[in-house]
């Protein structure tokens, strides 16, 4: 048991230097909460509630235009039925300088107010509920993306009992500093490198600030007046910016009574999404998602090197006391949910700390990567034959050994789940977007039964011990069978080689290779010592993939490696509506994206079907952590890839596609899409 020991170490090395390096401080410097104006609503009414984010001295957040750096705060809605979202309305920001640089944001606090209305059908004594997935920036010197869950409950009253909450002044204040909207607005002319707005109407005010909203064809930077009655203003021409129609800003004037005025001129472009909170009905089907998922990745490439072992112990058992059979399979199955449910408590945790995250991501980090590499290469090892792990082999006699058996198929277990992780199955996706969007026990429901589908063949073993009958009898074959189960074990090895190649650079897999050869000097040299000794190698091992990962701020560009057919994806790409895009969300460790890519998408016949229509193809690169990435996912209620998501014109929103695909269904599914 000591050399076990020894390789379960090597995995739990892999942990903190993730867990560390991923968890966000944004709740240092910034709060989101949501407040409302009056502490009940009423059917059939209007009501305000807000999204206010507080923020440290010094750093700040941005407007619907951040200017010329940073993101606008972005808000997706799931309420209760009945409930609505009218509009959203942001305050006027400040004009933030950094060097050259021209930013629109807010600093201290920021009320976002949000229009809302009950329908005339709600019945009064029940609640209304909201909840905000919200995203912002928080900057000073650095910028931290921040993202939260807001949730707020507002019983449904009749209107005489109604009465403002303690934030009723904060939402009068902000609203009386809301710009008003003021058509026809005045349309920008260029004058060679200068561009004009002229205002009538003017007379009697003075020019105090213009924000100009994004897209509107002009500079950051403050304008200059050139003439007062009309207002004319003067902006430089933007370098990138191309004028839309409907995008022009908000101008701020003083009035002859010294008051400020804001108008806005145009349409922001700025939008918020809401979705209805999902029947509760729903739940079942979700359950039932993970179980079936679960249960189809036992058909994933990912998971067969590992089932492979257990495969061998079932094998072993064939003529074995049930007894035997019902212990090791149940300490499996406890293997796998254990794991699952660890999972699912360090999702928690992170989602707690503000850092979005998928299912896979342990396999963005080198650590991990390099453990699992370890791991993989002493077990095929094992199979070959050049050394005994004692928790593998339950055929030895008494009772320790019966404790290794029982402890050996535990660890089986929790090695499916981890090797499981870069797969996701049909139905898996939905129901693990479906799990991280609900509350701790849903989410540990959806990953509970994630599991019971991943171990139920071996349940099946555990309930009705009688059925291990229908395996052959061992024999002297089982050792060949056993050097030819080995091969599988190395070429994940390898694959994992290179997948941290991809991650970390040439170096990070030359000392992933090295352990590996302190690992077979291990299984080759009968010299006791060893055992002590592997346990520093080891750890020096994983020292250097610190010291690499700090001297390799200069990562390969994993885009660079996208085909020149597809366009790398980009957060700050246009709108997709109305165009024809297909977008591939992938990673280099998922194994069901690279069968999805040989056998589909870049086969001749789909890829000229796709030129023929005119579809854009965009690639999302997931192997290394991109948080753009995940945001995108998390906008589908998706944590994992596969992930593929078709926009037309007649499906603006997109459409979503399998995680498994077909050639035959996907040709079939874009002839339809696109008849013309």
């Amino acid at each position: 048991m000591i050399r076990f020991a020894l390789l379960f170490m090597m995995f739990a090395l892999a942990t903190p230097s993730f867990a560390q390096k991923d968890f966000s401080s944004w709740r240092k410097h910034s709060q989101g909460r949501l407040v409302s104006e009056t502490d009940a609503l009423h059917p059939g009414n209007p009501g305000t509630i807000g999204v206010h984010i507080t923020l440290e001295k010094h750093w700040h957040t941005y407007w619907v235009n951040p200017g010329d750096s940073g993101t606008p705060i972005r808000l997706n809605f799931k309420n209760s039925p009945g409930v609505k979202i009218k509009q959203v309305l942001m305050p006027l920001p400040e004009r933030i300088l950094t060097g050259p640089l021209v930013s629109f944001g807010y600093s201290q606090e920021v009320l976002l107010l949000i229009d809302v209305e009950v329908d005339a059908s709600v019945k009064v004594g029940t609640t209304a509920e909201f909840q905000a997935d919200a995203e912002w920036l928080v900057c000073e010197d650095v910028c931290i993306p921040a993202f939260d869950t807001l949730k707020i409950s507002l019983p449904v009253r009749e209107l005489a009992e109604i009465k403002p909450t303690a934030e009723f002044a904060l939402f009068q204040k902000t609203r009386a500093g809301l710009a008003q909207v003021k058509n026809p607005y005045p349309k920008f002319s260029a004058n060679g490198e200068q561009v004009e707005l002229k205002v009538d109407n003017f007379d009697g005010r003075e020019f105090v600030e213009f924000y100009p909203f994004k897209n509107s064809g002009v500079n950051n930077v403050k304008p200059s007046v050139a003439s007062g009655a009309p207002l004319v203003l003067q902006f430089a021409k933007s370098a990138v910016a191309q004028e839309k129609e409907g995008r022009v800003g908000v101008l701020v004037s003083k009035g002859p009574d010294g008051t400020l005025e804001a108008w806005q001129y145009g349409d922001s472009g700025w939008a918020f999404e809401e979705e209805l909170e999902k029947p509760k009905e729903n739940v079942w089907w979700m359950i039932l998602s993970a179980f079936v998922g679960g249960l189809i990745l036992n058909l994933m490439p990912c998971v067969f090197p590992v089932l492979s072992i257990k495969l061998l112990s079932l094998l072993k058992h064939a003529e074995s006391h049930p007894g035997d059979v019902r212990r090791e399979n149940f300490a499996y199955v406890a293997g796998v949910l254990f794991s699952f449910l660890a999972i699912a408590g360090a999702l928690i945790a992170v989602r707690a700390a503000g850092t979005l995250v998928g299912w896979g991501f342990q396999l963005q980090s080198p650590v991990f990567l390099a453990a699992m590499i370890w791991l993989f290469f002493a077990l095929s090892l094992n199979l070959a034959g050049l050394f005994e792990i004692d928790f593998l082999d339950s055929g030895m006699g008494g009772k320790f050994a019966r404790l290794g058996g029982v402890t050996g198929s535990f660890f089986t277990g929790v090695l499916a789940v981890i090797v499981a992780s870069p797969c996701t199955a049909p139905f898996m996706g939905v129901a693990l977007g479906f799990g991280l969007t609900q509350s701790t026990a849903m989410l540990f429901v959806i990953f509970l039964s994630l599991g019971l589908g991943l171990a139920f063949p071996y349940l099946v073993f555990a309930v009705f011990p009688a059925a291990i009958k229908i395996m052959p009898r061992p024999g002297a074959w089982m050792n060949t069978l056993k050097k030819v189960m080995a091969v599988p074990l190395l070429l994940t090895t390898a694959w994992l080689v290179w997948i941290l190649a991809q991650v970390l650079g040439n170096d990070g897999a030359l000392l992933a290779m090295a352990g590996c050869a302190f690992i077979a000097l291990w299984a080759f040299v009968a010299w006791k010592p060893l055992n002590y000794l592997m346990p520093i190698l080891l750890a020096a091992c994983v020292v250097g993939f610190g010291i690499v990962e700090r001297a390799h701020d200069k990562m390969k560009d994993l885009s660079a490696a996208i085909p020149s057919d597809w366009l790398p994806y980009k957060a700050d790409m246009p709108e997709l509506k109305n165009e024809r895009v297909f977008i591939d969300m992938t990673a280099d460790w998922c194994l069901t994206c690279k069968v999805n890519e040989r056998l589909v998408l870049d086969t001749p016949e789909v890829k000229d079907l796709l030129k023929s229509k005119n579809v854009t193809l965009i690639k999302g690169d997931w192997t290394k952590r991109n948080e753009e990435i995940t945001r995108f996912l998390a906008r589908y209620d998706r944590v994992g890839v596969p992930f593929y998501v078709l926009y037309s014109p007649q499906h603006p929103q997109g459409q979503l596609l399998p995680e498994v695909l077909s050639k035959r269904t996907f040709i079939e599914f874009i002839k339809k899409e696109f008849p013309d």
